[in-house]
Formats: structure tokens, C-alpha cells, sequence
């Protein structure tokens, strides 16, 4: 499948050449029931709780559907995600960009000194920061504090609301189909108490379409917002 040329060739392998049926023997289906093997997965039982939840078939089916949009619906050419998960390894044509020569040695020879690191939660973070942040990629996480610690998750919104330049982008995903978690949370803006979602603009059809093009494929739902602080 990682040779192929087509994606037709691709999905011919994945659908006849018993890859499928090698995946989903029984075994493995129970072993993907299990909160253990979830868990090692960096799948928190919050996460597994809203594909429960949210998707008929619940967590087996949701992962079976997405596996196979990944092997029959997106090229494994260029896919370094999944390239990774099964060889191991990169090549030199399928890799993350940084990693591609001209890039690296870009990095190399002096980018790669604007990057600092931090070791913090978001929250922490922004509180020690000083500098506007116009950017904030907030990947799952959300996921795994909507449940047990939605205060700290108040808390870091705040903190965003706090730090964030005006029409600052945001950017998230979740292992449920929808989120109504986020919107509800109650912020502080200019000594005025607002819900988020009153604070942000969803751009729902440019979400619908990078979350098609998702090569990983393993989350239910992606967001992308503006946070509107005037």
C-alpha cells in the first residue's frame, strides 16, 4: 500500500489483499474495547466517553471507519503520520517538512534559534508570558479536562482571553463528533463576564474541509475560530 501508485491501487490492497479482514481479527477488536489499551494509546477514558457517546457503533466502529478512510480515501504517498506508525521510520520523500533537506538546513543554519520551548501547562504559560499571542493551536487536550476539571479548563480560557491580540486564531480538535464544552465557559473580558462562544467566529467550512484532508484521521471533530476581544 505504500508503494502504490493510485489511490485506487492503494484501496485495491487495503480491500483484497486481506489487509482489512488481518486488522479487524477478533482479537483485535477486543483488545480496542479495552480502557488499558486505550489509555497507552494516549486515549483518556474523557476522550473514549464522547465517541461512546456521540458516534453509532460507538469506539470499535469509530475506528474502523476511520481507518479505513485513511487507507481507501487518503494517499499513504505522502501520508508521513501513518508511514511512521507502520514502517517505523520516514523516507526522504515522506516526511514532516522540517525534516526535508532544504528545510533542515534552513533550520540549521539559524530558524531554528526564534524557537523556544516550555515546559508548562497552557495556562502556566500565559501567565508568565508578557507578549500578545495572535496563534493558539490547542490540539485535544480540552478533551481530557471537560469532564473532571472544567474549572481549569475556565481558568485557561481565561488566561487566553487574557493574552490573546485582537481577532487572535484558534485552532482545536476532539475525539467527539461535536463540542459543546468550550462555548459555555464563562470569561472575564474588560470587567464584563461573556460566554466564549460569544467571543468567537467559527469558520465552519474551512474546518470541514482541512478535517476531510485530516491524514492522522483519528478525531471526530476540528474547530477553527476567531477570538474576537474588542
Amino acid at each position: 500500500m505504500l508503494d502504490a501508485d493510485t489511490l485506487e491501487e492503494q484501496k485495491h490492497w487495503f480491500e483484497s489483499g486481506g489487509v482489512r479482514e488481518s486488522v479487524w481479527r477478533p482479537m483485535m477488536r477486543w483488545v480496542v474495547r479495552r480502557d488499558l489499551t486505550m489509555s497507552m494509546l494516549g486515549v483518556p477514558r474523557s476522550q473514549r466517553n464522547q465517541i461512546e457517546r456521540c458516534y453509532d457503533g460507538g469506539l470499535e466502529q469509530f475506528i474502523i471507519h476511520s481507518l479505513d478512510t485513511v487507507f481507501t480515501r487518503l494517499s499513504l504517498a505522502d501520508n508521513y503520520f501513518w508511514r511512521v506508525y507502520m514502517t517505523g521510520s520516514y523516507s526522504a520523500s515522506c516526511c514532516p517538512e522540517y525534516l526535508k533537506e532544504d528545510n533542515f538546513n534552513r533550520l540549521r543554519d539559524g530558524l531554528v534559534d526564534r524557537i523556544s520551548t516550555h515546559n508548562d501547562s497552557v495556562e502556566g504559560f500565559l501567565s508568565k508570558s508578557k507578549t500578545p499571542i495572535s496563534h493558539f493551536v490547542l490540539l485535544d487536550h480540552m478533551d481530557w479536562l471537560c469532564n473532571g476539571n472544567r474549572q481549569a479548563l475556565a481558568s485557561e480560557w481565561q488566561a487566553i482571553v487574557n493574552r490573546c491580540t485582537e481577532q487572535a486564531k484558534v485552532l482545536w480538535r476532539s475525539a467527539g463528533l461535536s463540542v459543546d464544552f468550550v462555548d459555555s465557559l464563562r470569561v472575564s473580558t474588560r470587567g464584563t463576564q461573556s460566554a466564549v462562544g460569544e467571543l468567537l467566529t467559527y469558520n465552519k467550512g474551512l474546518a470541514s474541509d482541512l478535517h476531510l484532508l485530516d491524514r492522522v484521521h483519528t478525531y471526530g471533530s476540528f474547530y477553527v475560530a476567531e477570538l474576537n476581544i474588542a
